[in-house]
């Protein structure tokens, strides 16, 4: 079984005065949600062992909190991919038929092609139970699948873990 986690980068600050999207950064919030998230990550045992993510800067600062709350476990090779600014399903998935570690890859992106994923990959009845937003700010889940990375298919994987930051306790 393949593991493949999908996580939504933190709160960006939308008052920051910065007018490109990709140059926006994250908030006290985000910071705050990102460090909880990589703490959980590292006690859950879900360190990805590859990171493909998007290159916008509210994603490059989830990685740095998401690291400094793991801590000195966090040392995942990390490739910023330009096609995961924004992508749509077939791009995440043309990026990780291109990788070359084949379990224990994270994706790190933006709604609404997370969210797309996960309902593509995943069967609807199973994530029936998930209340609310899908994918809100720094969500996680993990995936099992059979199939391999980079030859994912609809359905094909099931829901292992998922956490979001207003589900951890202080």
């Amino acid at each position: 079984m393949a593991r493949l986690m999908l996580m939504r980068h933190a709160k960006s600050d939308w008052y920051s005065g910065e007018r490109e999207d990709f140059l926006r950064p994250l908030n006290e919030r985000g910071v705050r949600d990102a460090r909880r998230m990589g703490a959980w990550l590292a006690r859950a045992g879900y360190l990805p062992r590859a990171i493909l993510s998007s290159p916008s800067r509210r994603t490059r600062d989830t990685l740095k909190y998401l690291a400094e709350g793991a801590g000195a476990r966090f040392g995942a090779l990390t490739r910023f991919e330009p096609t995961l600014y924004l992508a749509t399903v077939s791009e995440m998935r043309a990026v990780l038929a291109g990788g070359d570690v084949t379990d224990g890859v994270m994706l790190l992106g933006h709604n609404p092609g997370m969210e797309e994923l996960l309902d593509w990959l995943v069967p609807a009845q199973e994530l029936a139970g998930v209340e609310g937003k899908r994918f809100p700010t720094a969500a996680f889940y993990a995936l099992e699948t059979a199939t391999p990375l980079a030859q994912l298919e609809r359905g094909c994987a099931r829901v292992v873990a998922h956490q979001r930051p207003r589900l951890l306790e202080d």
